[in-house]
């Protein structure tokens, strides 16, 4: 469980790095006619034109011919505009020249955004079956989940290509078959659970009013724990274990398609997949030598999210 939280903080930290790291620093474009427009480069088509989005939402496209340079400076907070201009005598005003010198889209960009989801994790395949043990050296793999829930956290990155990077925490408890409860007694279940830790690349729409739309493939890893049977005879206060947990990490792939309302609001449909290889040594009685056993896990779920974007 330690090891499952370390985890979780270190995904945390990670994506939160990346997040600030980010928000520290803006692109400022000089222009020869000596205004500084100050923000996010949105799109730049060499010896054509730049698109960049201010630190208050405009967003204005300029002809390369008409810049001087590009830079960046750290985003410490100011009451400096987006957009400075000279104020030399006989220079006609900004307002009055944005026709020429830098056209407005009209729409304003959604940025990069960080957001917190959460919802159902449905198992599907191998995953969902019930129809034989999962054991060592099982070739049936089969994987006996319920419907379950999971939570996570993502950042993307603003424009219509960008960046997404995700971590998801799941659990899905067992189906367990009738069979197995026959003997009176006490049993707790301790399901599968997973963290996932995925990237990807994300292409949609980019407004910050109405609806955005995305898809990104996505690539990473999952570190997952099998579950744990505990048995408690009637009448007896003594627990047997009749199924240790055991840990495992794996490559995991899928796709993620997300709809973001009003700038704020995610529903998104995610499906993962992944193929664990779970390892231990333990001996088969007292006294005997260790054994080694393993089995193989075909897991794939669908997560249905709704979540809230900052």
């Amino acid at each position: 469980m330690k090891n499952y939280i370390r985890l979780i903080l270190l995904s945390a930290i990670i994506i939160l790095s990346v997040t600030v790291l980010i928000a520290q620093t803006k692109d400022i474009v000089y222009l020869k006619n000596g205004s500084v427009i100050k923000g996010s480069i949105l799109e730049m088509i060499p010896d054509k034109t730049i698109k960049i989005q201010t630190i208050d939402g405009n967003i204005f496209v300029y002809n390369m011919s008409e810049v001087e340079k590009i830079g960046k400076e750290a985003a410490a907070p100011d009451t400096k505009p987006a957009v400075e201009r000279p104020n030399n005598q006989g220079q006609p005003s900004y307002e009055s020249q944005r026709g020429y010198q830098g056209q407005s889209t009209g729409e304003e960009g959604a940025g990069p955004k960080f957001s917190i989801f959460g919802g159902m994790a449905l198992p599907l395949g191998d995953y969902a079956k019930k129809d034989g043990p999962f054991v060592e050296q099982d070739s049936q793999n089969v994987g006996m989940a319920k419907t379950g829930w999971f939570a996570g956290i993502q950042f993307v990155t603003g424009g219509t290509v960008g960046w997404i990077i995700e971590g998801i925490y799941s659990e899905n408890k067992l189906d367990v078959p009738m069979s197995w409860t026959q003997s009176p007694g006490k049993y707790e279940w301790v399901g599968w659970s997973s963290i996932l830790a995925l990237t990807g690349i994300k292409i949609g729409t980019d407004n910050s009013s109405g609806v955005n739309f995305f898809i990104a493939p996505l690539a990473g890893a999952l570190f997952g724990k099998s579950p744990k049977i505990d048995f408690t005879p009637a009448g007896s206060s003594t627990s047997t274990n009749w199924l240790e947990s055991h840990s495992a990490t794996a490559f995991a792939y899928g796709a993620n398609v997300e709809l973001v309302f009003g700038g704020h609001v995610t529903l998104a449909a995610k499906y993962v997949a992944s193929k664990p290889k779970f390892k231990w040594s333990e001996s088969p009685y007292a006294g005997a030598p260790s054994r080694d056993y393993e089995f193989d896990q075909n897991i794939s779920l669908l997560l249905v999210s709704l979540g809230v974007a900052f």
